[in-house]
């Protein structure tokens, strides 16, 4: 890169920064609002209150990096068209997409950076996090553990998994309750293709097969069974793990598991393309943002692009969520439920992009 290269990759670097830092901090001041009163109520320490928002953080960057990086470009490229800073680049012989190579390098850069986090740090961060929470905002509730492909909780004189936890339908699919003594003795196993926990407080099974000891484990088949388990599925509810927290692979891994078993895996399909797409949306803003910036480099200042970042931010962010959630009702293909926002925000930002003013 040119020094002049150099110095607007340092400005919007510098601007980037300052932008996810306080997005973050307010995010997190926001929520701190909100929990306070069960940490005070909880006595959690002030050393375990730092670790949970130290652990929340790396999830609230990567949410918040797309809206970041539109302000933070705009703010850039406004100051140095306000100041002529561009003008005299642009004199000088540089044209548009030499000036804005910085630019989207940096952008990219912030897009690998988010894809890591997802990756490498947001999974175990969430992990830290959660493990706070359940001690200190709401201890003593049991949640299941996302462990091979499946979700298990350590019931009374039980095991208790599912393959796929439907949280609003308050259903389980490929249920299975091991009856164990303490000794861990296997006394009584049920398998049932869905479990539905009824407001009677007892759990309706599907399609399973019963063995007991007393019965020499031969399997008793059975089309519809109510029983009486001690444990609720507020645990399986609450442990339900995000894909968000997942990684790439892991989350692959548990599509193709699904799906190999039958399994409606629209939900989760929906959300392994967005994975990929999300942190697109960093290179992807910018690409709108730069032509915003130029137009009217002379009013309205730095509050104004703020504003319009966050305008155009807002809209981004709808547009995706909607797309994103008709997805996951099976109305529109995994692919294009997560890839369409951003090849539309892509395609305007290029046509914005060719016809800037220099």
């Amino acid at each position: 890169m040119t020094i002049l290269q150099r110095y607007l990759f340092r400005e919007l670097a510098k601007t980037i920064l300052l932008c996810s830092f306080g997005f973050v901090m307010l995010f997190l001041v926001i929520d701190f609002v909100d929990k306070a009163d069960d940490f005070l109520k909880h006595g959690a320490a002030a050393r375990e209150i730092a670790l949970y928002y130290l652990a929340t953080a790396p999830s609230v960057f990567v949410q918040i990096s797309p809206v970041a990086v539109l302000v933070a470009v705009l703010v850039t490229i406004s100051l140095r068209a306000r100041s002529n800073e561009l003008t005299a680049m642009f004199a000088g012989g540089l044209s548009l997409p030499r000036v804005c190579a910085p630019i989207l390098i940096g952008c990219t850069l912030v897009s690998l950076l988010s894809f890591g986090f997802s990756e490498l740090l947001i999974p175990r961060a969430s992990r830290a996090a959660r493990e706070v929470s359940r001690a200190r905002v709401q201890p003593g509730k049991v949640a299941a553990q996302f462990s091979m492909n499946r979700y298990w909780i350590r019931g009374e004189g039980a095991i208790l998994s599912a393959q796929l936890v439907d949280s609003r339908a308050r259903t389980l699919s490929g249920f299975q309750y091991l009856g164990i003594t303490p000794d861990f003795r296997l006394i009584r196993r049920i398998e049932a293709t869905t479990a539905t926990f009824g407001k009677d407080g007892r759990w309706h099974l599907d399609n399973g097969i019963e063995r007991t000891e007393t019965g020499g484990f031969v399997p008793v088949p059975f089309a519809r069974e109510t029983f009486s388990f001690p444990d609720t599925i507020q645990g399986f509810v609450d442990g339900e793990t995000p894909p968000a927290e997942m990684t790439w692979s892991q989350l692959s891994a548990y599509v193709a598991d699904l799906r190999a078993k039958g399994y409606d895996v629209h939900q989760y399909a929906v959300d392994l393309n967005a994975k990929l797409a999300y942190p697109l949306l960093n290179i992807i803003v910018s690409l709108i943002a730069i032509p915003f910036a130029l137009s009217a480099p002379r009013s309205g200042g730095v509050w104004r692009s703020i504003g319009i970042g966050l305008l155009v931010g807002f809209f981004c962010w709808i547009t995706l969520s909607l797309s994103l959630s008709v997805g996951r009702k099976g109305l529109l293909p995994p692919f294009v439920a997560a890839w369409a926002p951003g090849f539309l925000f892509a395609s305007a930002g290029l046509l914005l992009f060719r016809h800037a003013r220099r």
